[in-house]
């Protein structure tokens, strides 16, 4: 209980600052500027081809068939919170971006040749806020079922490196700016804890 009020406390007050910084134009910008510029003048064909990939894994045609089968054997299976944790993960994670999105109308990183384009605002990055929420929760509810702590912690950072590589696809190819992700990430890992210590999970 104690780790998880931290993490929820950590994790929101990084997405206040990250979130108070873009609203200000604080020198967080510039260097979100010098990232996206950075990326793009060192893109190449096979690794764009291999971002392109693990991004499709961070969008709603990927999570959301996760998200409901991984409900259905829960519930199958009798884990009835477990379900309840997966649905409010994928749900609210994506209620929480549209609305932050809709809120900042922070416009995204412009280049003349881009590599991918997107129509939606920017901040937070939905599909870093999604997947920590989502694999997170998976990945925590695995990790309740497995009494070896290195196992444990083989599948939590496994799916931390995952969800890594989705966030960072999303800077290589240039549809969000640093602070985004981050942003993503923090708020993604505040409400999954909000909703693990809701639930009353535990390992």
């Amino acid at each position: 209980m104690v780790v998880g009020l931290m993490l929820l406390v950590g994790a929101a007050w990084a997405f206040g600052v990250l979130a108070e910084d873009v609203a200000t134009g604080d020198p967080i910008v510039r260097l979100d500027q010098w990232v996206a510029d950075g990326l793009h003048d060192r893109r190449s064909g096979q690794v764009t081809a291999i971002m392109s990939v693990i991004t499709t894994l961070g969008t709603a045609w990927a999570l959301v068939p996760i998200a409901v089968a991984a409900a259905a054997y829960l519930l199958w299976r009798g884990s009835r919170r477990e379900a309840i944790l997966v649905a409010l993960a994928i749900v609210g994670a994506e209620l929480l971006t549209l609305g932050f999105k809709t809120g900042f109308e922070r416009r995204r990183p412009f280049f003349p040749d881009p590599l991918a384009t997107e129509s939606s605002f920017s901040f937070p990055s939905g599909h870093a806020t999604v997947s920590v929420a989502l694999y997170g929760a998976l990945a925590y509810i695995a990790a309740t079922r497995l009494h070896r702590p290195a196992n444990r912690r083989a599948v939590l950072g496994a799916t931390s490196a995952f969800v890594l590589l989705i966030g960072f696809s999303r800077l290589y190819l240039g549809v969000h700016f640093l602070s985004d992700v981050l942003a993503g990430f923090s708020g993604g890992l505040a409400w999954l804890v909000l909703c693990v210590l809701a639930l009353g999970i535990r390992r």
